[in-house]
């Protein structure tokens, strides 16, 4: 492997190398760094169709799955993000919904380190890192994140509770996962709530007139 990469190239390792990698990854023995660049050596592989995409996704789920580290991921949710685009025109008996559900799992443990609220003295990456997770399953259809937001959605919107208002960090994932998850009725809901224009420029890429 090119440790700490030194050098400006991809490897590509076999599945004895990559097995015999995958317990430092796991553990973090090795560092933040070698974590980001083995994964993404093994996805530029795959997208270039010298192994199969499935050789990086069974590297996630048995290597990355305690991953704690901001930059690693959002390396490896921008790639699951891009192929999960392949699903979205690959008419395949429930393989989006599939591909959704191994998001989710992926996703699982860090979530359950972070939660949804604010811990006591986390750093900015940590605060960043809840959103980007939060998002990720919501918008993958994840239910108790789906719940959690629609539950933080309501009581800002509907008490129009001038008492709560919802942490800024996490805004974006609520209102994503909602509108994505909700109907037509949830989503006009969102565009009338004038502060939330910034989301909903988010959601759709256009701007609400002030």
């Amino acid at each position: 492997m090119s440790l700490f990469s030194v050098g400006i190239y991809r490897v590509q390792y076999s599945e004895s190398m990559l097995e015999a990698l995958t317990p430092g990854i796991y553990d973090h023995t090795l560092s933040p760094q070698d974590r980001f660049n083995i994964q993404t050596d093994v996805y530029a592989l795959a997208r270039a169709g010298r192994i199969g995409y499935v050789s990086y996704l069974k590297l996630l789920r048995y290597a990355y799955k305690h991953e704690n580290n901001l930059t690693v991921w959002k390396s490896i949710l921008r790639q699951l993000t891009e192929l999960s685009s392949i699903f979205d025109y690959a008419y395949l008996n429930n393989t989006k919904v599939l591909y959704q559900s191994y998001i989710c799992d992926l996703l699982s443990n860090i979530y359950e380190k972070l939660k949804w609220d604010p811990l006591p003295n986390e750093s900015s990456q940590t605060t960043i890192l809840r959103s980007l997770i939060l998002t990720h399953m919501g918008i993958n259809g994840d239910k108790k994140i789906s719940d959690e937001a629609y539950k933080r959605f309501e009581k800002f919107s509907i008490q129009n509770n001038q008492h709560y208002l919802i942490d800024p960090n996490i805004r974006a994932a609520i209102y994503l996962t909602v509108a994505k998850t909700g109907n037509q009725q949830i989503f006009d809901r969102i565009k009338s709530v004038r502060i939330l224009s910034k989301a909903y420029s988010l959601i759709t890429g256009t701007t609400i007139a002030e």
